[in-house]
């Protein structure tokens, strides 16, 4: 029998390791006798994730504002949007509370890894735990509003990645969380206020540089900050996410193992997607560290139901009709 779903009146352990509330699986759950070396953390592989990351921005800043012109943003541009995109997948990390030991470091720079793309660390916590709780179910949601719908052609695929319509929402959460109002979906009075601090901060980071840019006259907050996350940072992620779940049944197929997608990847797509090629593995048992993903999914390989042999193949199945959106208006990544 699968394991089965919290009910209404259940409290939620979404915050932990070993003992985490799981999603459910057919067949026997062997997943709470996992050896515990699977849950450790490895602070300094993280740390080292980050630098490498902060060094690239750190490069292309300082390219931006010694060397502008043409060829400098047309370089630094996209590269500035791709790794963008990846601190969204350690602001994921972190928000597991996989990256490091103490929860206020995993807030912090799981907050620096979101700010780029406007993703509140504790609103995506919020959500995002709870559709691991709850994936496999009807009450399955996801935290990125994406459109999946009409991917069968190039335009409508290329409409889907760069569409900017969860703006839409960041600009309404900006405006509760300076007025202290309730934020969808979020329920508990704590993680209200988190979550309206957080857009605070955002919105100030944000009136700031423009103000600055306004000041100085300079282009740089274009540049080094607006034109990545449009024009790159938004599809990029969006080309990680698809694959996770598009097109298998994330409501009432109770089984993470089928639900699921994992795909075949290279070392330098492994790193860019932080292990998430290995999704099956990360949602069999989510209290499982990133860093550990890898042995995680050695080991339930022969279980995996969905795989793909790479990101490319699949995007053509996509295009080409032959993996398609299931579900409705409200359910996984539709909101």
């Amino acid at each position: 029998m699968p394991s089965t779903a919290p009910r209404d009146d259940e409290p939620l352990n979404l915050d932990g390791f070993h003992d985490v509330l799981l999603a459910p699986v057919r067949g026997t759950d062997t997943r709470r006798g996992l050896p515990m070396t699977y849950f450790e953390r490895r602070p300094g592989r993280f740390a080292t994730k980050i630098a490498v990351s902060f060094g690239v921005i750190v490069v292309c800043y300082t390219a931006l504002l010694e060397l502008p012109g043409p060829a400098t943003i047309a370089v630094c541009v996209p590269v500035l949007g791709v790794v963008y995109a990846y601190l969204v997948e350690l602001q994921h990390e972190c928000l597991h509370e996989h990256a490091f030991r103490s929860r206020w470091a995993n807030r912090l720079w799981g907050f620096v890894g979101g700010m780029f793309m406007f993703s509140a660390f504790s609103h995506y916590k919020y959500e995002h735990l709870r559709h691991h709780a709850y994936l496999g179910t009807e009450k399955n949601l996801e935290f990125f509003n994406y459109r999946f719908r009409g991917l069968d052609s190039v335009h409508g695929f290329a409409f889907a990645a760069f569409h900017l319509g969860r703006y839409a929402d960041v600009g309404r959460n900006l405006g509760r969380g300076v007025f202290r109002r309730p934020i969808p979906g979020v329920d508990r009075p704590r993680a209200t206020r988190a979550v309206q601090n957080e857009y605070r901060v955002l919105l100030a980071l944000v009136v700031g540089a423009v103000a600055v840019s306004v000041l100085t006259g300079s282009w740089f907050f274009v540049w080094a900050w607006l034109l990545p996350v449009l024009l790159v940072s938004e599809a990029v992620h969006f080309l990680i996410e698809l694959p996770e779940h598009f097109g298998l049944n994330t409501q009432t197929d109770p089984n993470v193992l089928s639900n699921t997608r994992t795909v075949r990847a290279s070392r330098l797509v492994q790193w860019i997607t932080n292990y998430n090629n290995l999704h099956t593995a990360h949602h069999y048992h989510q209290g499982v560290p990133m860093v550990n993903v890898p042995r995680l999914h050695d080991s339930i390989e022969e279980k995996i139901e969905t795989v793909e042999p790479s990101y490319w193949a699949f995007y053509r199945k996509v295009l080409r009709g032959e993996i398609v959106y299931q579900g409705d208006d409200q359910t996984c990544m539709t909101r």
